[in-house]
């Protein structure tokens, strides 16, 4: 694999070398993003939390290179080959450093209305998407931990519009492995500066293997209205989200029919400059009821079937989060935060988050980076690369 990917690499470089000697417009691409990522949890013993008090302490870094080239004035593409490397701090010498390589084709499409396409494909980072998915789709500590995607996403924008449709690869059949794929998507339209319609869905495949053979279906939508009324305050935001939630599930092996169910989410947020408080209130019918049953091979389905926060597994969950996000400049990104959480029992625990970010991409390309759908803009009097 090290002889491989040095191999695709070398030449990666060679080709940008040589188009660049030549006078074509080919571009040597590089980006490096880096991540630390802090979450300690507090939960009482006495009460019985689906989260256990732990700490998760841990860095990824994912440095890549590759090349790109304008086809035309409004067409970019973009080929690029990294590694993704993940230390989580205190597991020893013996830990797996390198989780995969990552490679990816990204182009960029202007339209004649001024519209924006992008479609991505390979294994790229799932901070590409820019979708709107809450607590209830993916955790914090899940978009930690699986930082990739596998498969393809294609992104479309326009002056009030943003849509996107992703399909994530995330096993392949064998004896052990189970066959899993998940569909994600997510709609934006603000047709007034202060109100905005949104949905956010997964649909997600969870398949049998060799030995323990089955099907799951966990499937997750949530439509959603927010408004924004932080132009009409003194405050840098000031904005409401109201959404319903609906599930559908099916063990197909153990139930003779789907299960739904249905829930409401409303996510009020305040913010004044890198200050900020967020309270988000679940009420719903308890997303997350397979949690603990077990696949034919006698395995826990847990966060093999399920990748939000235990917390939608209750009726009723409510979340303060008091938040410390300074804008210190375009590569880097903090967040301090103190989460509080409630459920039917009262208060429960807080968790405390800290999470670093350096992205190099973003001082790279600004208006059309990698995972951000922008106008390409190519050099003046460019000489097109002929194929």
């Amino acid at each position: 694999m090290k002889k491989l990917f040095l191999t695709i690499a070398l030449a990666l470089l060679a080709a940008s070398a040589v188009a660049q000697h030549r006078g074509n417009p080919v571009q040597f691409e590089y980006d490096t993003y880096y991540q630390y990522y802090f979450e300690n949890r507090e939960f009482d013993y006495k009460v019985a939390s689906p989260t256990h008090s732990s700490t998760i302490n841990g860095i990824a870094l994912t440095p890549s290179i590759g090349m790109s080239f304008f086809d035309g004035r409004n067409v970019n593409h973009r080929l690029t080959l990294g590694i993704d490397v993940r230390k989580n701090m205190g597991s020893g010498r013996g830990h797996r450093y390198l989780d995969e390589v990552t490679a990816h084709y990204d182009g960029h499409l202007v339209l004649k209305d001024g519209s924006l396409f992008e479609g991505i494909i390979g294994v790229f980072p799932r901070h590409f998407c820019e979708g709107e998915y809450g607590q209830a789709f993916f955790s914090d500590s899940t978009l930690f931990a699986d930082r990739n995607l596998e498969g393809t996403l294609l992104k479309y924008r326009s002056r009030k519009f943003y849509a996107e449709l992703g399909a994530d690869w995330m096993g392949q059949k064998d004896s052990l492995r189970k066959e899993r794929f998940m569909i994600i998507s997510a709609l934006q339209w603000r047709p007034l500066n202060w109100f905005q319609l949104g949905f956010a869905g997964t649909f997600y495949h969870y398949a049998g293997s060799i030995v323990a053979p089955g099907v799951v279906d966990n499937n997750l939508i949530n439509p959603y209205v927010r408004f924004d009324l932080g132009s009409l305050t003194p405050l840098s935001e000031l904005s409401l989200k109201l959404g319903l939630m609906g599930t559908y599930q099916w063990d197909r092996k153990r139930e003779e029919s789907q299960t739904i169910k249905a829930g409401f989410e409303g996510v009020f947020k305040a913010r004044l400059k890198s200050l900020s408080l967020t309270n988000t209130f679940f009420s719903g019918d308890g997303f997350q009821y397979l949690y603990d049953n077990k696949d034919l091979g006698g395995y826990k389905y847990g966060r093999n079937l399920y990748f939000g926060n235990r917390f939608y597994g209750y009726s009723l969950y409510d979340c303060a989060e008091l938040a410390w996000t300074p804008r210190i400049g375009r590569t880097l990104s903090l967040a301090i935060m103190a989460r509080f959480h409630f459920c039917e029992q009262g208060y429960i625990g807080n968790t405390q988050t800290l999470s670093f970010i350096f992205d190099l991409d973003r001082l790279r390309h600004p208006n059309w980076g990698a995972g951000r759908t922008g106008e390409p803009k190519p050099r003046k009097n460019p000489v097109y690369l002929s194929l």
